[in-house]
C-alpha cells in the first residue's frame, strides 16, 4: 500500500509539474571554410556575442536559443543542401551567408518553401531587388554603398572646393564587386564624373600593373576600386609602384579588414572603404559593443562582426514579437521590425524596387596613421577627412 501511495504521489506531482523550457533553434549557413571562411568566421563571432547578450537577457519568450549552424564552405551547392537539411528541421528562420553568390540562390530557394531569411553578409542588390516578401537585409546593399561613396566623393569636392571630374573603376568579376561596378558607373554620370576607365579583372588576378598603368598618362581624379582582401593588397602595392596618383583613393572590401593595414603599411593612408559599422561610429552602446566583440575575438574588430551581431539581434527581436514560431508568424514579425540596435536601426521597407531592405546610413572609414577612423557622413564622423591625397613622391 505504501509503495501505491508513493507511485500516486509521484504521478500527481508529475501531473501538476511545469513542462521543461526547450531551447529554440535558429538555422545560420555560414562559410565556415574556404574561400570566404576569414568572413565567415568574423561573421560567426559577431553572432557568438550576440547570443551570450540575449541568452543572458532571459533569451527569447522565456527560452534560450541555440545556432544551429551548418558550414556552406563557400559553395552555393553547399549553401543549398544546408537549407534542406534545416527545413527537415523545422527552423523557424535561416540567417545567411556572406558571399552574395551563395545567397542569391538560397533566397530563391527559401522563398518557394517559404522560409524566413535574415541575410547575413551579402551586399548585391538582386537579393533584395525585386526581392521577396521571405527576405530581409538589414545590412547595406550595393546601391547604398554605392551612393554613400558618392557621396562622399561629392562632399570633398565641396568641401574643398576642389576640381574632381573623373574617375577610373577597377573591380573583380564577381556578383558583389560587379554591382558595385554597376551602380558606381551609374551615380558618376549622374554626379558629373566623367568615367575615364571601367575595368573587371578575373578573380585570382595577382598583377594588376598592367590595368594600373592604363591610367598613368592621364591620372583619375578619383579611383573607385572594388576587391577582395588579397586582391585589395595587391592592388594598393602596385598603385605605389607603377607611381599612379589620384586626389581621392577608394577600395571597397579589401581595405575594410585590419589585416589590410598591417599587409600594405603607409602604403594604406588616406584610403576610403565604407562600412556598416565602425567602433567610433556615434550610435549608443557602440563602445560597449566594440569591446566584447574585441574581447571575443581578440583583436580588432570590423564590421563583419558586428553584421553578425545585428543579424542575431534582429531575429531575436522578430521570434520574440512574433504570435507564434510558425515561419508565416515570423515573417510577419520580421516585416514589422523597428528596432535600435548598437550598429544600426533597423526597419524593412519596400520601395524604390526593393523589398525588407533596411536603409541603413553607411559609413566612410578613412585610414589615418595606421588605424581606420570615421570620417563620413559629418554628423557621424569621428575625425575630419584628410585630403588630398598627396603624390607617392612627396610622402
Amino acid at each position: 500500500m505504501k509503495k501505491l501511495l508513493m507511485m500516486a504521489v509521484a504521478a500527481q506531482c508529475l501531473a501538476i509539474a511545469p513542462p521543461a523550457l526547450a531551447d529554440i533553434e535558429i538555422g545560420v549557413i555560414n562559410s565556415l571554410s574556404g574561400n570566404f571562411a576569414t568572413f565567415g568566421q568574423r561573421y560567426q563571432a559577431g553572432m557568438e556575442v550576440a547570443l551570450e547578450e540575449i541568452n543572458a537577457a532571459g533569451g527569447v519568450r522565456g527560452e534560450s536559443i541555440l545556432l544551429n549552424v551548418q558550414d556552406d564552405r563557400s559553395e552555393a551547392k553547399s549553401a543549398l543542401t544546408a537549407v534542406e537539411s534545416l527545413n527537415r528541421q523545422n527552423v523557424p528562420l535561416i540567417m545567411g551567408s556572406y558571399s552574395s553568390g551563395i545567397t542569391g540562390p538560397m533566397a530563391q530557394l527559401m522563398t518557394r518553401q517559404k522560409i524566413p531569411l535574415i541575410v547575413l553578409g551579402s551586399a548585391d542588390n538582386s537579393i533584395t531587388k525585386p526581392g521577396s516578401p521571405w527576405v530581409f537585409r538589414a545590412k547595406h546593399n550595393s546601391a547604398i554603398v554605392a551612393k554613400t561613396y558618392f557621396d562622399y566623393f561629392n562632399y570633398l569636392r565641396e568641401t574643398f572646393n576642389e576640381d574632381l571630374s573623373t574617375v577610373a573603376i577597377i573591380y573583380g568579376n564577381g556578383a558583389w564587386p560587379a554591382s558595385l561596378a554597376e551602380e558606381g558607373e551609374k551615380l558618376a554620370a549622374e554626379n558629373g564624373y566623367k568615367v575615364v576607365g571601367n575595368q573587371s579583372y578575373d578573380q585570382g588576378t595577382t598583377d594588376f600593373r598592367p590595368i594600373l598603368n592604363r591610367f598613368r598618362s592621364d591620372p583619375p581624379d578619383l579611383l573607385y576600386i572594388v576587391a577582395y582582401a588579397e586582391d585589395g593588397v595587391a592592388i594598393a602595392r602596385q598603385i605605389k609602384e607603377v607611381n599612379l596618383n589620384a586626389k581621392a583613393i577608394a577600395i571597397d572590401t579589401g581595405a575594410a579588414l585590419p589585416s589590410f593595414i598591417s599587409q600594405v603599411g603607409d602604403l594604406s593612408e588616406y584610403v576610403a572603404t565604407v562600412v556598416s559599422w565602425s567602433k567610433d561610429v556615434k550610435y549608443e552602446g557602440t563602445e560597449d559593443l566594440y569591446e566584447r566583440l574585441k574581447a571575443k575575438i581578440g583583436e580588432e574588430p570590423t564590421f563583419y562582426e558586428a553584421e553578425g551581431y545585428l543579424a542575431l539581434r534582429v531575429a531575436a527581436d522578430a521570434l520574440e514579437r512574433a504570435k507564434s514560431l510558425d515561419r508565416d508568424d515570423v515573417r510577419d514579425a520580421l516585416a514589422g521590425t523597428d528596432l535600435d540596435t548598437p550598429v544600426t536601426h533597423v526597419r524593412f521597407e519596400n520601395n524604390n524596387g526593393f523589398q525588407g531592405q533596411n536603409p541603413i546610413r553607411s559609413l566612410v572609414l578613412q585610414i589615418q596613421d595606421g588605424e581606420h577612423v570615421t570620417v563620413f557622413p559629418k554628423d557621424l564622423a569621428a575625425e575630419e577627412v584628410r585630403f588630398p591625397t598627396p603624390a607617392w613622391e612627396n610622402r
